[in-house]
């Protein structure tokens, strides 16, 4: 006895000086938990039900979405994150596990990590009861072995009846002459607390088998979501590749484009700096024939001017027998340079030199000097422009024309316009028009 005794002492020393006692409410920490690992938790311990009624208090819902439409797992996923935000709101969990269970088991007995670990594989199976049934029965402890001996009553009494010579309840009664009535009334509460053990028993493993059925449906359903994410996961990379490519073709073709417009842009610039070249040119040349034009208007007055001065000297001899003849020469002399007609290149002209090349644009000068000079020359062969009154039209190759029309307040001038292919003739007559 001593020895027991010193071994209760020596039990009871270690549970003190051991772990210490959790909450006796069942308070957890369960903010401290994953989000993965707390929305299982709050599926495998609460009912749907139970669920949505404690996201619904806590005002919880997804953007898009109506509560209704949301699957358990979500609905727990919220929970969890509202727990893991604002930890009070763990609260309102506890709260509902205590109203199913009332408190935690053992919860007035300190646990190790090991002992943590045998109650979590104890409360798993199917043996839980005999399991904790062998573990008091092994304690050193004879106050905890003592614990096992209400159960091991109650067992004994459910499958093996009352012991030999002990009669039951019923049959005592029955034997002291108690009426039948008096019986049942004995009865009555035993039934009534007996249906009420049954019908929890049976809402327990109701609630055991619908929890695991729905377990088993959220696993199916996390196994579906994960292969259905894995797929997706496979076409967004493929997609990824094919755009991948697809930006170092366009890369490829943007550079490609940026090398023709550089290219392109090269031989415009070639190209504008070859007709600045030939409008330069063509200027060079105006401004020669226009030289040319006031040499020999020089010329022509330094002609007129001895004509006249010999004119004045004729007129101061005295009248003789040759007298008629000089006056017809003088006549001659003043009849000829009246056809002479001044010439006046326009800026269209200038313009119009650039798309021939040298030979026809000497031509074109040539012509118009000749024109100058006697503009009924056979090889001008002048024609009027159909269409336009007062233009005409000279042929300075097969299907090369010069245009020009008289100026001037004596019609003493005539002006250079265009040099036009033959067939841009109408097109030259109604563009004309329209600017008339």
């Amino acid at each position: 006895m001593a020895g027991g005794g010193a071994s209760k002492r020596a039990g009871r020393g270690a549970r003190r000086d051991g772990p210490a006692l959790p909450d006796p409410t069942g308070d957890a920490p369960l903010q401290a938990l994953t989000r993965d690992r707390l929305s299982v938790f709050l599926y495998v311990s609460l009912l749907p039900e139970e669920a949505r009624a404690i996201a619904k208090d806590l005002g919880l819902s997804v953007p898009g979405f109506r509560q209704n439409t949301l699957g358990d797992v979500e609905i727990c996923d919220l929970i969890a994150d509202e727990i893991r935000a604002a930890p009070p709101a763990r609260v309102r969990v506890l709260d509902t596990l205590r109203k199913t269970f009332v408190v935690p088991p053992l919860v007035r007995t300190a646990l190790d990590r090991v002992g943590a670990e045998d109650l979590l594989t104890t409360g798993s199976s199917d043996q839980g009861l005999v399991l904790a049934l062998w573990r008091v029965l092994a304690d050193p402890d004879a106050e905890v072995r003592d614990a096992a001996t209400a159960p091991l009553e109650d067992l004994v009494k459910r499958h093996y009846g009352p012991p030999e010579g002990e009669a039951a309840p019923g049959e005592a009664a029955a034997g002291e002459g108690a009426p039948e009535e008096a019986l049942l009334e004995d009865l009555a509460p035993r039934v009534a607390e007996l249906e009420k053990a049954l019908e929890e028993a049976k809402q327990r493993v109701e609630s055991v088998r619908r929890k695991g059925e729905e377990q088993r449906e959220k696993l199916q359903s996390w196994l579906k979501e994960a292969r259905a994410r894995e797929a997706q996961a496979v076409e967004e990379a493929a997609r990824a590749r094919e755009a991948s490519d697809a930006a170092g073709k366009a890369r490829e073709k943007a550079e490609a484009a940026l090398a023709a417009a550089r290219s392109t842009d090269a031989a415009a610039d070639a190209q504008r700096a070859r007709a600045a070249a030939r409008e330069q040119e063509a200027r060079a040349t105006g401004l020669e024939a226009r030289l040319a034009r006031q040499e020999e208007r020089e010329r022509d007055l330094e002609s007129r001017l001895a004509a006249a001065e010999s004119r004045a000297k004729e007129a101061e001899r005295p009248a003789g027998p040759g007298a008629p003849a000089a006056e017809a020469a003088s006549d001659e002399a003043e009849e000829a340079p009246a056809s002479w007609l001044l010439p006046v290149f326009s800026r269209e002209f200038y313009d119009s030199l650039a798309g021939w090349d040298r030979r026809i644009q000497r031509a074109a000068f040539k012509q118009a000097y000749l024109l100058a000079q006697d503009h009924r020359h056979p090889s001008l062969r002048a024609l009027p422009l159909e269409g336009l009154p007062g233009y005409y039209r000279v042929r300075v190759a097969t299907d090369v024309r010069l245009l020009y029309r008289r100026v001037g307040e004596r019609q003493n001038e005539i002006e250079i316009l265009s040099l036009i292919d033959r067939e841009d003739l109408d097109r030259y007559v109604r563009q004309a028009k329209t600017r008339g």
